[in-house]
């Protein structure tokens, strides 16, 4: 816009009002007159700008150009307009009840006609073409001329009358917004001859992937006594934008891109997650330029849905369930090779399979050595490469054997406690829900306890728990 923009946007709502009042009546007029001078007694209304204000919107905001002009460092001025609508009409007979006031329907075909036409810019009626009553500069410009009524009270419109002394009329207020003086465009430069020109298509749409390759596999294999995350080819277009960075995604988590061979705009390598939250089937997607790609599926096989039990003693008491660990999922062909129990403390593989094994699920005896913690289990298959399935977790925790010994040493009780793993840095009694601090224990079998009273006559519940891992609960009869 330009420095005309205050004058054609009040030229563009005076041609349009007085479009539409003329339909009403032929003599209607729209004038422009300060309140403070005597209106004249015709029918029509009287559009008076009374104030402008500067958007905070726009404020110091660099101009973003419109569509002919390219954009400015410097910041335009946005302007809100606020216009005071007052009827006009002739003074109604006081002795005839059958007319009214003719200032009223004026009034009424002025809102309405505001009402029904809110963006300037937009209008196209008979009698008021925006694309030829307003200026180039008004339809070429991002921001609309939107005309709003502006809740203003009788208070606040008797202020402006008194402040011109005159007697109140009868008035509504309206705000036009967003009206922008542009800043002055630099004169044009003279440019260099161009000797030759560099061209680069680059388009905008989301990455299209098109292949995978593999479609299906293992997460990791077993190199040694290592995990080792697999690779994953990935093949489409769109795949690279320059100053952007290209991310993908296997499961919902992000992966490694990887140098070698060099990723291109039709295809990449990625290093496969060690593990997924959810499978067997895996969403392939790429995000760039903050456009993501439609998926492709990468099945997972093997895939390991779960583990029976999730929580162990290695207890021959409670039952053969506390000893055998059972492996369900699909891809596990009937001759595997083993499976890994690795923890952080310690690590274990078992290649012996019970009898029974299918593809969907197998059964193997839990390492009977295995220290307290949490260690993540894997499916291992007898191919070349050692393929392994994802991972699920069991805890082996302390084992407590009943009864637990109670006897009285003075006047307190004192617990001997026999059972497994009961060794640790930080081990804790807990009796009935209350943790005691015993401090380090270097009996793996037994665990010795004196309190300082005597327990209550009934039944308790006693539990161990060892560096964070906590036994079953054994009953204790006093």
């Amino acid at each position: 816009m330009s420095y005309n923009a205050i004058y054609e946007v009040t030229r563009g709502l005076r041609t349009l009002l007085h479009n539409q009042l003329a339909l009403i009546s032929t003599s209607a007029e729209v004038t422009l007159l300060p309140p403070g001078d005597t209106l004249p007694e015709v029918s029509g209304v009287n559009l008076y700008l009374y104030r402008v204000t500067e958007s905070p919107f726009t404020k110091n905001r660099p101009w973003p150009g419109d569509r002919a002009t390219p954009p400015s460092n410097q910041p335009a001025l946005g302007l809100q307009l606020f216009y005071l609508l007052t009827p006009l009409g002739k003074k109604p007979d006081d002795t005839s009840f059958g007319f009214g006031d003719d200032s009223h329907t004026m009034l009424g075909v002025a809102m309405l006609t505001l009402q029904e036409n809110p963006v300037l810019n937009d209008v196209h009626v008979p009698g008021f073409d925006a694309d030829t009553v307003l200026p180039d500069f008004l339809r070429n410009s991002y921001e609309q001329i939107k005309i709003h009524l502006t809740p203003t009270s009788l208070e606040e419109l008797s202020k402006i009358w008194a402040t011109i002394n005159q007697p109140y009329r009868l008035s509504v207020a309206y705000e036009v917004s967003l009206v922008e003086l542009t800043p002055t465009p630099p004169p044009p430069v003279g440019g260099g001859l161009v000797m030759s020109t560099g061209v680069s298509v680059i388009t905008l749409d989301a990455p299209r992937l098109t292949a995978l390759s593999p479609t299906s596999g293992a997460l990791v294999h077993i190199v040694g006594n290592t995990i080792t995350p697999n690779d994953l080819q990935i093949s489409g277009f769109g795949f690279s934008f320059p100053g952007q960075p290209t991310i993908v995604q296997v499961g919902g988590q992000q992966v490694v891109i990887k140098n070698t061979p060099a990723p291109t705009d039709q295809a990449l390598t990625v290093v496969l997650p060690t593990d997924l939250d959810a499978g067997p089937q895996a969403d392939v997607r790429i995000t760039l330029n903050k456009r993501t790609s439609t998926p492709l599926q990468f099945t997972v096989s093997p895939w390991l849905n779960g583990v029976t039990p999730i929580r162990t003693a290695l207890d021959p008491a409670h039952g053969p369930n506390d000893l055998k660990l059972i492996l369900k999922g699909n891809g596990f062909t009937t001759t595997p090779q083993a499976v890994r129990f690795d923890a952080p403390a310690a690590s274990s593989t078992v290649t012996t399979f019970d009898a029974g094994g299918s593809d969907t699920q197998a059964t193997v005896t839990i390492p009977a050595n295995l220290p307290n913690g949490v260690y993540t289990v894997r499916f291992v298959l007898n191919d070349a490469a050692s393929s392994a399935s994802n991972s699920r977790t069991l805890e082996v925790i302390p084992l407590v054997n009943s009864p637990i010994g109670l006897t009285v040493v003075g006047s307190v009780h004192q617990l001997t406690i026999n059972g497994d793993r009961l060794a640790g840095a930080d081990v804790r009694l807990v009796i009935d829900g209350v943790t005691y601090v015993t401090g380090p224990n270097t009996n793996p079998t037994q665990l010795v306890y004196k309190l300082s009273r005597l327990l209550s006559l009934g039944s308790h519940s006693i539990a161990v728990n060892v560096d964070g891992h906590l036994s079953r609960s054994i009953d204790l009869e006093v």
